[in-house]
């Protein structure tokens, strides 16, 4: 028993050093756990017709949703849930887009129409294809338009409906993306390839998953590019095709969208499950439906995600602003002309870009943005994460248009404040640390 007696007055302090330990690892685990924040999805509203619903979009600048049906018609609303006009094609709705403004309005059908819409859901023109239009995309101006058909090919189309480029894949193009500059085409075939086009129709980059490839988007920026169907996985890559995480959804997937800088990405599955990952594969949220999702879509801020289902519902679910890691961008993206009516035109930019723009309290777009609005005085208030927010009160008179351009400051680093049942805890450990260390000297 020698040893014992050597060592016992280093077995004395074993249990201090235990409770200190536990400390340590305490004020560590809380300490990260206030930080953190856990995105929550908020049911803002639900848009219901009696047929299944095939695709959503949320134009660029935040403003408004499009949405298609099986039952051959489209819908614009505004971002608030407010119908402004329906269409009907007479035929399925399998792919619609929605540039800024809702200037334009694209819509695929299963017999082969595109058709091309005006803000106020007049027909500019259409043409037909030989084959289903599976998918389309449309730039932020909407002086691009993308179309993904059965005939195996994908196209660029101008917004007044002259053919730039076809070309041709491997077989029928399930899905099409396309950058909010235009700059960029992504296309997916049921041959199980993923394709990125230039503005001349040239290979950026492809490859091959072990799926048909239901759903492809491309981040506004152009910086990822997402797809998935029914492989396994669901494949993010960078603008290079190299590959930045894969998910297990363990479903299906039929639609998938990306917000700047690969922020959020969104997937529809075949189960009625919508999810919404990082780009590094930890996904951060989930919302069901009775049946299959077959079209989703993200603001570029991912402020905000419309998700569309066979149930017949469109949906619109809001995201905490200040959680969503938006990273300046450094290509304005170009907005369309708007003609003052019964009013004046904001047009609003800001250092960085990527700020969303807040009109008397709601959310109206992301800079670089150009509004309609009625004349009169508007509170404005622009937010970027990690800046402190710009403010100001302005008038718009008739027929005028105001530029707003806002400097956006770094905000100083805030530390989070332990709770007070934290510092309970903590205090209580260090007195029974202290008061064993006592009982051990005596």
């Amino acid at each position: 028993m020698k040893w014992f007696n050597a060592w016992r007055p280093a077995f004395r302090h074993i249990q201090v050093m235990m409770i200190l330990f536990i400390i340590i690892v305490g004020c560590a685990a809380m300490a990260g756990s206030a930080g953190a924040k856990s995105p929550t999805a908020t049911e803002e509203w639900v848009y219901s017709q009696p047929t299944n619903i095939y695709d959503c979009d949320i134009s660029p600048d935040g403003a408004f949703v499009a949405t298609g049906t099986y039952n051959g018609k489209v819908y614009l609303l505004t971002i608030d849930g407010e119908h402004l006009w329906t269409v009907d094609t007479y035929s399925p709705v399998w792919g619609v887009a929605v540039s800024s403004g809702a200037g334009y309005v694209v819509a695929g059908t299963d017999i082969g129409d595109l058709f091309v819409y005006d803000r106020e859901g007049t027909l500019l023109w259409s043409k037909r294809f030989r084959g289903v239009v599976n998918d389309v995309d449309i730039s932020a101006d909407g002086s691009v338009i993308a179309v993904g058909c059965a005939d195996s090919k994908v196209y660029r189309y101008t917004n007044t409906g002259t053919e730039e480029w076809a070309y041709k894949m491997n077989a029928a193009v399930l899905s099409v993306s396309v950058t909010a500059d235009g700059n960029l085409i992504g296309a997916g075939t049921r041959n199980f390839m993923i394709t990125v086009l230039d503005t001349a129709g040239q290979k950026v980059w492809s490859y091959q998953i072990n799926g048909q490839v239901f759903g492809l988007a491309l981040s506004p920026d152009g910086k990822y590019l997402i797809a998935g169907g029914n492989d396994a996985y669901t494949y993010i890559f960078d603008d290079t095709g190299e590959i930045v995480s894969q998910l297990n959804p363990g479903t299906t997937v039929n639609s998938v969208s990306a917000s700047l800088q690969g922020a959020y990405f969104a997937l529809g599955g075949a189960n009625g499950i919508a999810m919404i990952y990082e780009k590094d594969g930890k996904k951060v949220m989930q919302k069901s439906a009775t049946t299959a999702i077959n079209g989703v879509s993200l603001t570029p801020s991912g402020n905000a995600c419309a998700v569309a289902s066979s149930d017949g519902n469109l949906y619109l679910y809001s995201l905490p602003a200040d959680v969503v890691p938006v990273t300046p961008v450094e290509t304005a993206v170009p907005t369309p002309p708007f003609e003052p009516v019964e009013g004046g035109i904001f047009s609003f930019s800001s250092s960085p870009t990527g700020a969303s723009v807040y009109i008397d309290n709601a959310v109206k777009g992301i800079t670089p943005v150009t509004l309609p609005m009625k004349a009169g005085q508007y509170q404005i208030l622009i937010r970027l994460a990690g800046y402190n927010d710009w403010t100001s009160t302005i008038n718009l008179p008739p027929s005028e248009t105001v530029s707003v351009v806002a400097q956006m400051n770094p905000a100083a680093p805030v530390s989070t404040p332990l709770s007070l049942g934290f510092l309970s805890v903590l205090s209580g450990l260090v007195f029974v640390a202290v008061l064993m260390l006592r009982r051990s000297d005596e």
